[in-house]
């Protein structure tokens, strides 16, 4: 951790825990055996969470079907095996939404582009076969949880990095000469905090740099083309173009090359449009 980094966390007075509904979903990870009504009964008792599950739901990721407007069919609609990941990334998300008066970084719109990046990893992975995507779903959710954080404490500081975008650095540029460290160093500062499982924490840090990444190469590789994808075509986390530039180790790690990911990208992005 930078020594910037360090002075910035040590202002945060109290960080929010990990909500107990994330506790109890990541009890239920990997139990093939847990009913929906069980998954149902958790997240029904925090009508936040629950709200943004049928959302989720509605969203264009699900076609344009009848709208849902229950718990147990938003669940049904997103299919078993991915509710408990998003309902996990929803829960961890939710913490950091105040719901205050305007700020500079906004938190809908975050956390629209998390769900989009998870979405679209998910069918990465699906296209791919790399056996994982319900995995990667949850890492593609949680991937900008640092912006989260700097919404949350240091949303004045940010000011200055969106003015430096402004004048033409890109967005890792600007953090990284405004705050000395970036939003992915933050969050996997937050993700150790909560002792969150390897995946997500080395997805977090690495979700820009997957050539940097020790281990969990194909879940970071994944949710970095993912973030790409949704940042260029469908919607980026800020206002203005945040200049992400693409890791090419994130092809060699997943075998493909870039007329692949163009083909895939074109596939995906026609997808989502098709069902707005």
């Amino acid at each position: 951790m930078s020594n910037a980094l360090k002075n910035y966390v040590k202002r945060i007075d109290k960080l929010p825990t990990i909500p107990a509904i994330a506790h109890q979903i990541l009890n239920l990870i990997g139990d093939e055996k847990v009913s929906v009504n069980k998954i149902e009964s958790i997240v029904e008792n925090d009508p936040a969470i629950s709200g943004k599950i049928l959302s989720v739901a509605n969203s264009a990721f699900f076609g344009t079907r009848q709208s849902i407007k229950t718990l147990d069919n938003a669940i049904m609609r997103i299919g078993f095996n991915n509710v408990k990941n998003i309902a996990l990334g929803i829960s961890i998300m939710t913490v950091f939404d105040e719901g205050k008066g305007p700020k500079v970084l906004d938190y809908q719109r975050i956390f629209n582009h998390s769900v989009s990046v998870g979405f679209i990893a998910k069918r990465l992975s699906d296209e791919l076969k790399l056996g994982t995507s319900e995995e990667i779903f949850l890492n593609g959710i949680l991937h900008d949880v640092g912006f989260l954080v700097l919404s949350r404490y240091f949303d004045d500081s940010y000011k200055d990095v969106l003015e430096r975008m402004n004048n033409g650095q890109t967005l890792l540029e600007a953090e990284k000469s405004e705050l000395e460290f970036n939003h992915a160093e933050l969050g996997v500062w937050l993700a150790k905090q909560w002792q969150l499982p390897n995946n997500i924490k080395d997805t977090i840090e690495f979700h820009h740099t997957p050539s940097h990444a020790k281990r969990s190469a194909k879940h970071v590789s994944v949710t970095h083309l993912a973030d790409y994808i949704s940042t260029k075509n469908i919607l980026s986390p800020v206002d203005k173009d945040p200049g992400y530039p693409l890791d090419a180790a994130a092809l060699d790690v997943l075998g493909i090359n870039e007329e692949d990911l163009n083909d895939i990208e074109s596939r995906v992005v026609g997808y989502v449009n098709s069902e707005d």
